[in-house]
């Protein structure tokens, strides 16, 4: 297939360059301007809409900012491109209806791609608590912006700029999308967020999330990006057992009244993303794609739902 790429900052480049080592797509590179450094995967490089045209892409991968998500992705679906949008769908609600209108009537496949999905320890989870009954789950995401891209100023980058999507609460909606995945509809959320230290410019930097999910569970997520302390937990209490998923060491503790029992993971950062491209390549054939247009509105809902009670 052709791909064009909109977007070739860190995560646009980890995707293209897997496609190039792993899959004999065809790749180009939409750029907004010839003086633009190019590219360091070599990639065939376009820069207008009449170029992309010409070359009539089957597929966009749309990894630039957030805030310009949806601009992109409403063109290469009026041409009739599947899309591959990178995580979150947008940074607000517009547009949103007639992107889905127009996907709808082009037939175009789309996905959301929340890599931590294809995690295993999530996909360890997803298996093994089927059937079980957790009664409440508490999450834990921190790091330290700063350290999150190398050779780059982190305060101009759009993470820690508010108009250009950044914030952590759309920055790690990851955490907001696998509990979707492993526990269902969420109900009710209450949120306490706001900017507190001088990582980012203007957007906010922790986020404390109280969920109340349609099954009846309940839960907590804390999430901030100003803490020096990388930590990136999940702790799953079930009537019967406590399940600890510590998704930074890549362990899995089962706490039970017999004592504990641990199950260790050993993959690459580059797995989860590899096993992501072969699951949108392997399905945009399909009748289905897991988050894709319809599974991804209800989850963005909440997450603008709590982006929306951010304190200014």
């Amino acid at each position: 297939m052709k791909i064009v790429f909109f977007g070739l900052g860190s995560i646009g480049t980890r995707h293209a360059r897997l496609i190039k080592e792993n899959f004999k797509h065809e790749l180009y590179a939409f750029r907004h301007s010839k003086d633009s450094e190019k590219n360091i995967l070599g990639i065939k490089e376009i820069f207008s809409f009449e170029e992309l045209d010409e070359i009539k892409p089957d597929v966009a991968f749309i990894t630039n900012p957030t805030y310009k998500h949806m601009e992109c992705a409403l063109q290469c679906a009026k041409r009739g491109m599947h899309l591959f949008i990178e995580k979150p769908l947008s940074d607000t609600q517009e547009h949103l209806r007639e992107f889905k209108q127009i996907v709808k009537e082009k037939k175009i496949k789309t996905y959301v791609a929340y890599n931590m999905r294809f995690n295993q320890l999530i996909t360890w989870l997803k298996e093994n608590l089927q059937g079980k009954e957790p009664v409440h789950v508490s999450v834990y995401a921190s790091s330290f912006l700063p350290n999150w891209r190398k050779n780059i100023d982190h305060l101009k980058n759009y993470s820690a700029i508010k108009d250009q999507g950044g914030g952590i609460v759309l920055d790690l909606s990851h955490e907001i999308d696998y509990l979707y995945y492993l526990f269902g509809d969420i109900k009710k959320v209450k949120v306490n967020s706001k900017k507190i230290s001088d990582v980012t410019m203007d957007s906010e930097d922790f986020a404390d999330i109280l969920l109340e999910f349609k099954n009846g569970m309940f839960g907590n997520v804390h999430l901030n990006f100003l803490s020096r302390l990388n930590r990136r937990e999940i702790i799953i209490d079930l009537k019967d057992s406590t399940v600890t998923a510590d998704l930074i060491n890549n362990i899995i503790i089962i706490h039970n009244d017999k004592g504990k029992r641990d199950i260790n993971f050993n993959f690459e950062k580059d797995d989860m993303y590899l096993s992501e491209l072969k699951y949108f390549f392997e399905h945009i054939r399909t009748k289905k794609m897991m988050n894709d247009i319809d599974e991804s509105f209800p989850i963005f809902d909440i997450i603008i739902k709590i982006k929306n009670e951010v304190k200014s």
